[in-house]
């Protein structure tokens, strides 16, 4: 049977395959196979080095296994197919090594107080730990404790994760729609430490499976809804493990991937008894037999024992039970539904509430989000942070709520309190709360978008730190409260928070939440004749569509909203809208289109007093200008545009300038002085905390030492950038600095640091779908083949790239298809 490279992609099935076409040449010789010293003459290569590439010690070179596949008698469709073969070698072993883990997550909540019984499952999860199955799901009905016993048990084998623990709720059967995958990716990996998140469910997932990769993390997803929502979301890493809680059996992690599931029955009787005991003390052992009717009436479910022994606090076990049997309902009826099952309980309990506790209790059924906070309750009750303060305390105290700074409810209760609720003022309150609070959090998050002069006064909201936290809280909470405007007839107020709140949604990648957001305002704008508001929501969904990788959609937004403001003559609002759509015509390589919207822009913007848009609109023309190969005039609008950033002292602006400049400058060959441009724009990005900005920076510094010839220097500030790069979690840039670096290494000649840095910026970007920076890196690998003389790869790496180029529609295409032709 003959080798086969389709077979490989790991280093082991390549030495593996190799060592079946060592055989097949040595076939009518007498020898099992060519023996290493006669492979080594045949290649001129040292025996040794030879050995530790067909013992795997070593992954051999492209080159090298080019020259092994011809020795051994390969025609040049052999080589095509074993140089695939080494390509998904390289690609796997680049894509497998572990991304750097910024920090340690500690994410488990406090463990559940007086936690007891469970035994039996807790050894079964132990004894999970040293199995192959690295994912565990924990199944069964509302209240029965699923958290619980997932918390219990991760905060028990803590110490056997170093690298961190990773908890998520995911909403399944919340209020609102439960977290989506891509969402749940974006919070684990800024647990992570990730700063900078791609888009996508595909970038985002791919970026958290290389951030665990290697690493003894435990994740802990919470109350998931399918298996679909979780599936993307498991580690690839064998180091790892998975415990994910959920009332669906999950059938499909059971059995396509192998999880192993432990469904949680109701507690027994005895546990009941003994949990009530470690509650409330020794009096149960002599209230024995009404302990047991109480667990009974609790249904046997941990919630609702906890709830009824905070009541049984002041009086016997007795008259609680009493009680609970007067309430008339039929508490285990044959529906099984634990609403019906424990409603007595939270009524009965409810009513002990002093009134002011109470009313909180009711209003939070109005509030749409998943959590609260202080300022939440107080503006739901219309009163001070210090009074809303103490009914927190008080429900907390009653077992009603959970949290520390901020809170939340089980979800059965907060579908008891939905019950309890009666629109009225109190949401006009809340969405005024959340207005207010927005636009005051988000001028100090962001001064250079929003005026802090006329923010509103929110005395809480203390510094830009502080409100970043906020904002990030709220993000899931705000899309549900512009919804709820727009239910209750408010459809200028859902306008009115949704075009606040989308830069922090946008800026922390929560793209599918702007979207949704900006659709609500479109239909209510729409429904209430308001065309400007129909303009503005239009344009934020194009910019949201372009920042999520749709440029195609995102154009037809903005021409939408761009024509609602010609009708409209509101010229400001038209100019911006242009800009826009320069940008997204950018992204997809339509420079001519570009440059004549940048340009009826910045017309429009001389006439109007916007200065500081002037100058965003003259750098992103000047950058579209870059791209075409107009320099100069490049290089006007940069100047242009860093002259007004300075005049406005607006410190953001002038950094993006000077990059741009300092880039332009580089290709005209005044290095020097992009040099110069370039520490300025460093110290501002640093000032700023920018780390994306730095790594671009250091990156474009890079460049102009490789431009006057000093590639060790340009090495050096290459690698530097990939270091900032990956620490901020941008795979994009990642992949386009290693591009850089490789053609770099290339330079010195050293090409097996050239190979490596190509191989893993084709991995990056074929995996996260950066189609210029895929065709760099083939590009790249092409370069290298044909300078070890490997004509058949280049050849083939090189068609690769120019079909990319071609698709995207760059210069690169002409230049690479000249170098084929010479080839």
């Amino acid at each position: 049977m003959g080798a086969d490279p389709g077979q490989v992609a790991t280093r082991a099935e390549l030495v593996r395959e190799l060592e079946v076409l060592r055989g097949n040449a040595a076939r009518g010789s007498g020898r099992t196979r060519v023996s290493l010293a006669d492979l080594a003459k045949r290649i001129e290569v040292p025996r040794s080095t030879v050995h530790t590439y067909l013992t795997g010690q070593t992954l051999l070179p492209a080159e090298v296994l080019d020259r092994i596949v011809i020795a051994l008698g390969g025609t040049a469709d052999d080589q095509r197919l074993w140089a695939d073969a080494w390509d998904r070698v390289a690609a796997h072993e680049h894509s497998s090594k572990p991304a750097p883990l910024v920090v340690r997550p500690r994410q488990l909540p406090a463990d559940v107080a007086a936690f007891t019984g469970r035994a039996a499952e807790i050894g079964e999860l132990d004894g999970l730990l040293v199995q192959a199955n690295r994912t565990v799901l924990l199944t069964g009905t509302p209240g029965v404790g699923k958290t619980a016993l997932a918390v219990h048990w991760g905060q028990r084998v803590a110490a056997k994760f170093p690298d961190g623990q990773l908890y998520l709720n995911l909403r399944g059967y919340d209020v609102g729609a439960p977290v989506s995958a891509a969402d749940a990716a974006l919070s684990l990996l800024r647990g992570l430490g990730v700063g900078e998140v791609p888009q996508s469910l595909d970038e985002r997932t791919g970026l958290l499976r290389s951030a665990l990769a290697g690493r003894r993390v435990l994740l802990v997803l919470d109350n998931a809804s399918s298996a679909q929502q979780v599936r993307p979301l498991l580690p690839a890493s064998a180091s790892c493990f998975a415990v994910v809680t959920s009332r669906d059996a999950l059938t499909g992690l059971a059995v396509v991937d192998g999880a192993h599931r432990i469904d949680l029955d109701v507690l027994t009787s005895a546990e009941g008894v003994e949990l009530l005991e470690s509650l409330l003390g020794q009096r149960v052992h002599y209230e024995r037999q009404a302990a047991v009717e109480l667990v009974e009436l609790c249904a046997r479910l941990p919630l609702t024992v906890r709830i009824a022994a905070e009541f049984a606090r002041h009086e016997p076990l007795k008259e609680v039970v009493r009680h609970l049997r007067a309430e008339g309902l039929d508490l285990l009826d044959s529906s099984g539904d634990p609403r019906s099952m424990v409603r007595a309980v939270f009524s009965w309990s409810y009513r002990q509430l002093r009134p002011e506790a109470a009313e909180l209790f009711r209003l939070l059924g109005l509030h749409p989000g998943r959590d609260f906070d202080v300022p939440l309750a107080a503006a739901l009750v219309g009163t001070d942070l210090a009074d809303a303060a103490l009914r927190v305390e008080q429900l907390i105290g009653a077992n009603l709520l959970q949290g520390n700074g901020r809170y939340e409810m089980h979800d059965l209760l907060r579908a008891y309190s939905r019950e309890l609720a009666v629109t009225g003022p109190a949401t006009t309150r809340l969405i005024d709360h959340y207005i207010d609070a927005h636009t005051a959090a988000l001028a100090l998050a962001y001064p250079r978008h929003f005026d802090l002069a006329e923010r509103p006064e929110i005395p809480w909201l203390t510094d830009a730190d502080v409100a970043r936290d906020w904002l990030t809280a709220e993000a899931d909470n705000v899309v549900e409260v512009v919804k709820l405007a727009a239910d209750t007839g408010l459809g200028a107020a859902a306008r009115q928070l949704a075009h606040v709140a989308k830069r922090h949604l946008e800026t922390t990648s929560r793209g599918p939440q702007a979207m949704r957001m900006h659709h609500i305002a479109l239909d209510t704008a729409r429904a209430d004749g308001d065309p400007a508001g129909e303009g503005e929501a239009l344009r934020n969904l194009g910019v949201a569509a372009e920042v999520m990788g749709r440029p195609l959609d995102s154009l037809d937004w903005l021409r939408q909203s761009s024509e609602v403001w010609l009708r409209l003559g509101n010229h400001r609002r038209h100019a911006n809208t242009l800009s826009s759509i320069g940008i997204t015509l950018d992204s997809l390589g339509r420079f001519d289109e570009a440059i004549a919207a940048h340009e009826k822009s910045v017309e429009l913007l001389r006439h109007l007093d916007q200065p500081q848009q002037l100058a965003m609109g003259l750098l992103n023309l000047g950058v579209t200008l870059e791209q075409q190969g107009e320099l100069n005039r490049a290089l006007a609008n940069q100047r242009a545009a860093l002259e007004t950033f300075r005049t406005l002292g607006d410190q953001l602006g002038q950094a993006h300038a000077l990059t741009n400049l300092g880039n332009v400058l580089n290709q005209l060959g005044d290095h020097g002085e992009a040099l110069l441009m370039f520490d300025e724009a460093l110290a501002g990005y640093r000032a700023l905390g920018s780390r994306i900005g730095e790594a671009f920076v250091v990156k474009f510094r890079g460049s102009v030492h490789r431009e006057k010839g000093e590639h060790d220097l340009a090495i050096v500030q290459f690698e530097d950038a990939l270091r900032i790069c990956r620490e901020a979690g941008d795979p994009s840039l990642q992949a386009e600095v290693l591009n850089h670096l490789g053609f770099a290494h290339g330079l010195v000649g050293d090409q097996s640091s050239a190979r490596a840095a190509h191989h893993e910026a084709l991995a990056l970007a074929t995996e996260h779908g950066y189609r210029l920076e895929e065709a760099r890196a083939l590009e790249g690998l092409g370069t290298i083949a044909r300078s070890t003389g490997a004509a058949v790869s280049a050849k083939r790496h090189w068609q690769q790239a120019l079909e990319r180029y071609e698709a995207i529609g760059v210069p690169d295409a002409e230049r690479l298809r000249a170098a084929l032709a010479e080839l």
